[in-house]
Formats: C-alpha cells, sequence, structure tokens
C-alpha cells in the first residue's frame, strides 16, 4: 500500500527500433472483432525458427502471419510479427511496442507483448481487424518458445497459437532476424477437454493491491496481475486457499501446510510449520488460522499487527498494519494499527459476527443477521455501507464490496477506475483491491470491474526536443524543455499530461496530476481526479522555491527557506518539521528534506525505518521513494536508509553528482556523466542504456535521462501476468 496506481488502450502499431522495454501487457482489447471463429493450436514440435526471407511492405494480407525475433547484443530478445500479402510474400515487420524479452526471465512462464492490429483482406466473415499479441517463455533448455494469441468476439484472448517451428535456438548470431512457421489466424480452435474446461472454473478468488490470485476446482492456484516481486508466480501444487497482499501470495496446500511466494523484505512470506484452514495476508505480515482454532501471524510486527492474542477463532483477516479475527463465540478482536494512522480499524464495534474483511485502515464485517458494519477509515464512504442482508463483505483501501443474500453484488465507497461498479448477475463471491474488484460467478466463472492495470501508457516514449529537468511517475512523465514549457507523456486519464501553457522553472510528476513552478514561484497543477481528492490537488497562495509530490500529499519549499506542505496526512506526511531547508522529496508516505546546515530530516511513515533511520553527516541532496531513500553527502558518496529489500540499501561504490529515487529502486548520476541504477528491476528499469547523463529521473517501473545534447531517453516498463481463462475483464 505504499505507492497507487492506471488504464490505457492498444499501441502504436509500429514502436522505434532500439526502445529499451521488456516484454508486458496491456489492457483488455475492446476492439470488436469481425471474425466467428476461434483460433486454432498447431501441432506441437520443437523445430527451430528460420531465417527470414526479406520483408515487403503492404497495407492488408492474408490470414496468414509469422513470427521474427532476433538476438540483441545484451542478450535480450526482440519480436515481431509478419503477414503474408496476396502475392504470397511477406509484409514488413510490425513490432509492437513491448516487444523485448528479458535475459533473465524465469523458466516456463508466459511473457506476452502489447497487442498488434493485423488486417486481413478479402470480403465477409474472414475481412476486418484481428487482434493478436505475441506470447514467449523460456525453457530449461536455454531455449525461447514463441506463441500468439488473439482477441475473440466476445473480446477475451484465445488459448496459445503454436507454429509447428516457433523454438529460437540458444546458437542464433546476434542482429539476425530468425522466423517462425506460418500460422492463421482466423482458423478454428478444437473443443477443449473436459479437464480443460475444469481449470477455467474456480472455487474461491482473492485481490491483492495490484493482482488476483483464484483457487481453480482442479485446486490449482491462478494469480494474475502485477508480478513485480513474483507474487504472481504460483508454486506447483494443490490447493484450498488463497490469500493476497500488496506485493505477496500466501496459500494453503491441500496437506494444510502454508505457503507464500513475493516480496519477503519483513518476512511475510516465510510460512511457519504447522497446518492450517486458512490464511490472509496484509501490507508486511500474514496470518494463518490453524487447524485447532489459534491463530498464528509472521512478518512485521512494528505496531502489534503479528501478536494474534490466545483462543480460538473462525476466520482471521489481515489489514495493512492491524488484523482482525473472528472468535468462535462471533465476537470481534482486532490488534495492532499504526498510531499515527489511528481510525478505530482495531476497535471493533460490540456484537456477533459471522464473516470480517480488514482493509487497509478500515474494517469490514457481516453480523449474524446479515447486516454489514464497517469501521475505521472513510475517506471515500468505504466504511458506509448500504442497508440490506450479506452473506460476505471485502474490504479493501478506498471502497467495500459485499455479496448479498440473494447473490447479487453491490460495492461503495470510491469509484476513480469504475472499481464500485459491480456487475449483475449471480455470485458466490466477491474480491475488492485497490482499484479494481472481482466476483466469483455461481457457474466458477470470474469477472473483475475497474482497473485491470495496464502499466504501458508509453510512459517510456520521451518526446523529441532539448530539456533541463526531467520528473517520472508511476504512469506518465513530464519534462522542462530548456525554453521553460513543460511537455507530458504517458497516462492521460485525469489530464496530468495536459500542461498548460507559459513558462515554468520546474516541473513534477504526481499520479494522476502533476505541478509546475512558474517564473513568479507560484505552483500550477494539472490533472484532477476528484475521487481520489484529499487536498492534494490545490497547492496553497504564495511563492516556492521548489516542490515535490507523492500520490496524495505536496511539499513545498519556500522563498525563506520553510516547508509548506498540503495533502493527505495519514502517516503523519504534511506535518514538516520547522527551520530552514534547502531541498524537499515527497515519498510514498514520508518525506525528507535537507537543512541548511547540510543534515537531513525525515517525517511521516516509519515502517521500515524511512523516517528514523535517517544517517548522519554532511549531504548536498536527498531523494525519498516508496518506503527508502537516498541522498548524496559532501564527498560525493551514496547513503540509503528504510527498506532493504531488494538490495535496495547495497549503494554502489564512487563518486556521484546527482541521486533520484522511485519506488523500490534508484538511480545515481555518477561524476563522469554515466547513470547506475539499482534495488528493484522486474521491469528492465535498472538496465541503464550506455552513454553520458546530465540529469536522471526514477519511478518505480521506468526512469528517465537528459543526455549530454539535453536530451531525452527513458526505459523500463511493466512485467504482468495476463488473467487465465475462465477470467473476464469488464
Amino acid at each position: 500500500m505504499d505507492s497507487r496506481p492506471g488504464d490505457g488502450a492498444i499501441g502504436p502499431r509500429v514502436a522505434r527500433v532500439g526502445r529499451i522495454g521488456q516484454i508486458g501487457r496491456i489492457g483488455r482489447v475492446t476492439l470488436p472483432v469481425a471474425l466467428a471463429a476461434l483460433a486454432a493450436l498447431a501441432t506441437l514440435s520443437t523445430a527451430v525458427m528460420s531465417t527470414s526471407a526479406a520483408a515487403q511492405a503492404a497495407d492488408s494480407g492474408s490470414d496468414v502471419v509469422r513470427i521474427v525475433a532476433r538476438k540483441l547484443a545484451d542478450d535480450r530478445l526482440e519480436f515481431g510479427i509478419q503477414q503474408q500479402n496476396g502475392a504470397g510474400s511477406w509484409n514488413e515487420r510490425l513490432l509492437p511496442r513491448l516487444r523485448f524479452f528479458p535475459a533473465n526471465a524465469t523458466v516456463d512462464r508466459w511473457l506476452q507483448s502489447s497487442p498488434l492490429t493485423v488486417r486481413v483482406g478479402g470480403s465477409g466473415s474472414q475481412a476486418g481487424d484481428v487482434v493478436v499479441r505475441i506470447v514467449a517463455r523460456q525453457l530449461a533448455n536455454g531455449k525461447v518458445e514463441f506463441a500468439l494469441r488473439k482477441v475473440l468476439a466476445d473480446g477475451s484472448w484465445s488459448g496459445t497459437l503454436l507454429p509447428s517451428a516457433r523454438m529460437f535456438p540458444t546458437t542464433a548470431r546476434v542482429g539476425s532476424w530468425l522466423s517462425s512457421t506460418p500460422i492463421s489466424v482466423i482458423t478454428t480452435q478444437p473443443t477443449e477437454s473436459a479437464a480443460a474446461a475444469r481449470a477455467t472454473r474456480f472455487s474461491a478468488l482473492e485481490a491483492g493491491m495490484f493482482h488476483t490470485c483464484g483457487v481453480r476446482s482442479d485446486s490449482t492456484v491462478a494469480c494474475w496481475g502485477d508480478n513485480a516481486r513474483g507474487q504472481s508466480d504460483v508454486p506447483s501444487g494443490s490447493y484450498t486457499a488463497v490469500a493476497t497482499g500488496n506485493h505477496h501470495t500466501c496459500a494453503v496446500r491441500s496437506n494444510g501446510t502454508a505457503t507464500c511466494w513475493g516480496e519477503n523484505g519483513s518476512g511475510q512470506s516465510t510460512a511457519p510449520a504447522g497446518r492450517f484452514t486458512a490464511v490472509t495476508a496484509g501490507l508486511w505480515h500474514s496470518c494463518g488460522l490453524a487447524t485447532d482454532g489459534t491463530v498464528d501471524c509472521w512478518g512485521s510486527n512494528s505496531y502489534g499487527q503479528a501478536d494474534a492474542p490466545s483462543g480460538e477463532f473462525s476466520a482471521v483477516s489481515a489489514g495493512q498494519a492491524h488484523t482482525c479475527g473472528l472468535r468462535t463465540d462471533g465476537t470481534v478482536a482486532c490488534w495492532g494499527g499504526n498510531p499515527a494512522q489511528e481510525y478505530g480499524q482495531a476497535s471493533p464495534p460490540g456484537g456477533t459476527f459471522k464473516a470480517i474483511s480488514a482493509g487497509e485502515h478500515y474494517t469490514c464485517g457481516v453480523r449474524t443477521n446479515d447486516t454489514a458494519t464497517c469501521w475505521g477509515w472513510n475517506t471515500h464512504g468505504q466504511v458506509s455501507a448500504p442497508g440490506g442482508r450479506f452473506a460476505s463483505v471485502s474490504a479493501s483501501w478506498n471502497h467495500t464490496c459485499g455479496v448479498r443474500s440473494n447473490g447479487t453484488v453491490v460495492c461503495w465507497g470510491a469509484n476513480a477506475n469504475g472499481e464500485r461498479d459491480a456487475p449483475s448477475g449471480q455470485f458466490s463471491a466477491v474480491a475488492a483491491a485497490l482499484a479494481h474488484s472481482c466476483g466469483l460467478r455461481t457457474d466458477g466463472s470470474v469477472v473483475c470491474w475497474g482497473n485491470e492495470y495496464d502499466y504501458d501508457h508509453g510512459q517510456t516514449d520521451a518526446p523529441s526536443g532539448r530539456f533541463s529537468a526531467v520528473s517520472t511517475s508511476f504512469n506518465h512523465s513530464c519534462a522542462l524543455r530548456v525554453d521553460g514549457t513543460v511537455a507530458c507523456w504517458g497516462d492521460n486519464s485525469s489530464g496530468q499530461s495536459d500542461p498548460p501553457g507559459g513558462r515554468f522553472s520546474a516541473v513534477h510528476a504526481s499520479w494522476h496530476h502533476s505541478c509546475g513552478l512558474g517564473a513568479d514561484g507560484t505552483v500550477t497543477c494539472w490533472g484532477r481526479d476528484d475521487d481520489l481528492d484529499e487536498g492534494q490537488f490545490d497547492p496553497p497562495g504564495g511563492t516556492f522555491g521548489a516542490i515535490s509530490g507523492s500520490w496524495n500529499y505536496w511539499c513545498g519549499l519556500r522563498a525563506d527557506g520553510t516547508l509548506d506542505c498540503w495533502g493527505a496526512n495519514e502517516s503523519g506526511q504534511t506535518n514538516a518539521p520547522g527551520g530552514t531547508f534547502g531541498a524537499v522529496s515527497a515519498g510514498g508516505f514520508h518525506a525528507c528534506a535537507l537543512r541548511s546546515n547540510g543534515t537531513i530530516s525525515c517525517w511521516g511513515s516509519n515502517t521500515l525505518g524511512q523516517r528514523d533511520n535517517v544517517p548522519s553527516g554532511q549531504f548536498t541532496s536527498v531523494s525519498a521513494g516508496g518506503v527508502h531513500s537516498c541522498a548524496l553527502r559532501a564527498d560525493g558518496t551514496l547513503a540509503c536508509w528504510g527498506n532493504s529489500t531488494a538490495n535496495r540499501l547495497e549503494v554502489p561504490s564512487g563518486r556521484f553528482s546527482a541521486v533520484a529515487v522511485g519506488g523500490g529502486r534508484s538511480c545515481a548520476l555518477r561524476t563522469n556523466g554515466t547513470v547506475t541504477c539499482w534495488g528493484d528491476n522486474q521491469y528492465g528499469q535498472n538496465a541503464v542504456p550506455s552513454g553520458r547523463f546530465i540529469a536522471v529521473a526514477a519511478s518505480g517501473y521506468h526512469s528517465c535521462g537528459i543526455r549530454a545534447d539535453d536530451t531525452l531517453e527513458c526505459w523500463g516498463g511493466a512485467l504482468t501476468v495476463s488473467p487465465p481463462r475462465g477470467v473476464d475483464y469488464l
């Protein structure tokens, strides 16, 4: 819950060659496909891809395509497709925006490109646009297997279409394009087996911050969505229950043991021995309900959230920094809770309940009389449960969903991404996440609504021109041109990439909005989402010398050196200290500033020491990230503190002139002009291009730098796992 992210459309058919990125996925395609048939699975083979023929340009062609790929000097693979034209030769290569297969991909896990549109010529049912994407997986023998998927008439993705020759060899020559055997995109797919049909039905469902998991009817678990920390890489085996946290997942195996995967910086994925009937995953801690009815918790215990009380329970649910359990007598017991974020979420009302669900800073339950009751944080109405009778309830961050006694679903609270707009129909369970919700229908299928977490918004497609400063956010970026105007690119769902005209002296990109510092020192912001308004969109009057913003708050440095912060304050992040300062940086839920005497002060959240573990000494700059921070010492060396996951605190040696922290990673500009990045690298955001830079900016998923000639270059991308069959997004 240390970052908040959005939504997008199909990328351009041809992306700029040489763009650094990773194979990833784009959101569900809503383009109607004028085809009635499904695509066929080709015969399995281990044949090697052959050398590609010369390309020939054409606007449309037959239904036959082939996958093309080449090895790059850094061992990544670049891939695209070619379509056969009416003359029987091959058109130009079509290159998806996300088309680079990483050199260190996990074995046997399918990754996928952004979509491409293939225009099929002719007339009748075989004419029209077919949307496809390339999928690839690393094999244990070192080869990479390529295949296709296409959008079906109902908007869902087909199964994997396998060319007979589809293996990229380990001995391929760098730079040489190889091709698969041809495959049709309009042939009919054979009927799936009964076993395959069972694998598309689910019996349980859980939604985390950016990922979702379900237990299938065949007792396997499927996860999809964000996979930044491996939280969607399910271990093989048979399961009875699953639980999703921020960046980790836990499950109960059929033998009753618990296993967890994903982020483990606080031990939240190190499940204890024993037998369990249920598990629950929070922000940095997890809990399990043992077969004897007792609760066992592991992971972070900063606020007592892992100190489960004694006694017998029938259910347990973990929130961000608190946990609640349903005792066998029907009463609710809660423990933990950050004092800086105390909203009563761990203070349950009296009475008896039959279901419980802990959210970020609030909790909901279903009473034994079937009414829903919530308590705690209520910024968006997520605690204001409607009347009526309920069978279950699911609390998340800013919205809540429940299954009514008649099987319909209703949601309340925030609706910035449509996460509250539940479809009609009959459901047996519902799971609410940060900005999406999923429901388990009575037929075992899953339907989701809200944000599908399409991370590709073109935020690495930097504009041309000359620039003097750059700022990166989760899914968009902004930069200051040398003439003082601002350019932004990437996600624009809230207008955050539509800067106003005029001249600025600084610019900063945040989540759903951006702000610039005018030549007169006043702050101007653009982009807004009223459903997420906590005061961060409205800067105070007066003049500033510098500004820095996070997803729900901002801080500014006044001309007299004092600090002024505005927006949300659930962790005390807007309670700026007194004194005079030379720089300020807003992180996830904490902020840091450089005092006039060269020392650093931080305030706000301290879940992993990002506030209190500030090193002593003299510094020249500071940068705050999600739950860690870094600073540049007066001698040019680096120091970092806070969350140590993914080697975030293992700073490189040498002398530096600047440092930038974003999410769980950092980048620094060496005195020789080269850039070094470390920390989280699931999206290739640490794969810095060669050459010299004069500035660098880092976010959780991508980075941008200004080269010595004042031009921009960005790198990174997103890595997600696509929804399995049986899951549909509205």
